[in-house]
């Protein structure tokens, strides 16, 4: 077991529109991570938060008559509220409005400025709204739209100033080269490798206050405000202390962390984090991130979900609805990390029949149901074990060592596979010993306690491997099979044996059967 950090990040959310399930799959994803790494020993901090300058924000603010910052903090306790309902854990929710946060971000332009990183030029080119930057020709589809938002571009000509991106196009390409496994999964590589077989154009990292007045004011030109991406990206080691500094001068700044940081983010910004984001970091002195984890969408009859489209699915609601066990366990096990995935309710309610309510959930009621009312309610002796016994457990207590190796890879949908099929091992070795049947023969009561003993093991296993990803069941489960609290253990105890004679709780019902919903919401 070690103690090497572990800083996990989602992006921060823009808050021009209340939480979606697209979201809530990063931050969940994100929150089990924690919880993994956590489990394993890791010194780990999970932050999420959100985004809340730029023209979308200044402009939907004016729609509602409030100010930017009046919209941005209403929104903003939208996604804090949500994920606290939700379950989630954050150690930080970030805002980019936060006084800290304009200090950093003031402080590394002034830095960047002073060490001749940050020039002033006019520019002109086609500006997509919804993206807030400018796109290159290569960027608009085939009918000339920005493919994310559907929208024409708007042709600006602006003065603006400008940070010298293209300058480190060879080291950024380099860096990739030499850590291929820093972007996940490795197709998204490849693309962002194909960015980079073209010149890397400077960025624009400033507005004018003649049409943008919702931003960071540039230190050095308070004509200017921040470009919203230059602003919202020095997040990541702000939420650690950084403070826009030369390195050296930060002194609260926990730098082992930031070393190891691993980012979730979604497609959609990929560009920004895998080659915005790494050059401003090498610009400023500082290490690009460990990991950039990029995940597809969630899609909605087969579209992005988005307010405008109008096929928004509500996180929070369908976590009331059917747990949020349920819905995190979907999300990692249906969807192989990296891909696309079509929502759809029938797939939804299967997934959750099938392997909670059928799986995890029935052995859990058959086995200690049995324990209760034919072996006293106790763990049963282990003397009477055979080479089934020994056999199921041999497959049952392999599965830490493989799911931590998928879970790290980020192949969550895999180790969830795994989990399953130890399930169904359990259950086949049910099937074929009819502990039912032993019941009923007082002669079979040593044979029925090795069955039932064995049983109760494996369900611990199962209970600590999968705890990140059903935290409130497992821990039910873990209480009913005799355990003190449903504190999370540590993945060194998921081969330990239930000591022998020691009294089981309560039997749970873990996951209740669903119906597809004939109206969802």
């Amino acid at each position: 077991m070690t103690s090497d950090p572990r800083y996990i990040t989602t992006p921060l959310y823009y808050v021009n529109a209340k939480p979606h399930l697209g979201h809530a799959y990063a931050t969940l994803l994100a929150d089990t991570v924690s919880r993994f790494e956590r489990q394993r020993g890791h010194r780990t901090r999970f932050l999420t938060g959100t985004d809340e300058h730029g023209e979308k924000i200044q402009t939907k603010a004016k729609e509602e008559g409030k100010s930017p910052l009046e919209f941005a903090t209403a929104n903003a306790k939208l996604f804090e509220a949500a994920w606290q309902a939700m379950g989630l854990t954050p150690d930080i929710f970030y805002r980019t409005t936060q006084a800290s946060h304009v200090k950093l971000v003031q402080a590394a332009l002034q830095q960047l400025k002073d060490r001749g990183e940050i020039y002033f030029a006019e520019y002109e080119g086609k500006y997509c709204v919804g993206c807030e930057r400018f796109r290159t020709d290569q960027e608009w589809d085939a009918e000339g739209l920005c493919p994310d938002h559907r929208t024409p571009p708007v042709v600006r000509k602006e003065a603006n100033y400008w940070f010298k991106m293209g300058a480190y196009q060879q080291r950024l390409l380099d860096f990739y080269r030499s850590n291929p496994d820093v972007i996940r999964p490795a197709s998204y590589l490849n693309e962002v490798l194909g960015f980079l077989a073209q010149p890397l154009e400077d960025l624009c990292i400033s507005r004018p206050t003649t049409r943008l007045e919702w931003g960071i004011p540039l230190p050095f030109d308070d004509k200017y405000v921040t470009y919203v991406w230059f602003d919202a990206l020095l997040n990541y080691p702000g939420g650690l202390g950084y403070e826009g500094k030369p390195v050296g001068q930060n002194p609260g700044f926990d730098e082992k962390l930031w070393a190891e940081a691993t980012h979730f983010i979604g497609k959609d910004i990929l560009k920004t984090h895998a080659i915005y984001w790494p050059t401003m970091l090498m610009a400023l002195g500082l290490p690009v991130f460990r990991h950039l984890n990029v995940s597809g969408y969630i899609l909605m009859n087969s579209l992005k979900m988005s307010k405008s489209l109008g096929n928004i699915v509500e996180p929070v609601t369908m976590s009331e609805t059917f747990g949020v066990d349920s819905l995190r366990f979907f999300l990692l096990r249906e969807v192989p990390y990296g891909g696309d995935a079509n929502f759809a309710w029938e797939a939804f309610v299967n997934r959750l029949n099938a392997e909670l309510a059928n799986g995890i959930g029935n052995l859990t009621s058959r086995s200690l149901t049995i324990a209760v009312k034919s072996l006293g309610g106790k763990v049963p002796a282990k003397a009477a074990r055979g080479d089934a016994e020994a056999a199921l457990l041999k497959q049952v207590h392999a599965l830490p060592e493989s799911f931590a190796k998928e879970f790290e890879a980020g192949r969550y949908h895999i180790a969830l596979t795994q989990f399953g099929e130890c399930v169904r091992a359990c259950d086949l070795y049910v099937n074929d010993n009819k502990p039912w049947a032993l019941a009923k023969d007082p002669a079979q009561t040593e044979r029925l306690g090795a069955v039932i003993g064995t049983l109760i093991d494996a369900l611990w296993t199962l209970s600590v491997v999968a705890d990140s990803v059903l935290p409130n069941g497992m821990g039910r489960l873990r209480v009913a099979l005799g355990e003190a609290s449903p504190e999370v253990p540590a993945w060194s105890r998921a081969t330990e044996l239930r000591p022998e004679g020691s009294a089981l709780g309560e039997v749970p019902r873990l996951f209740p059967r669903f119906e597809i919903p004939k109206e969802p919401a």
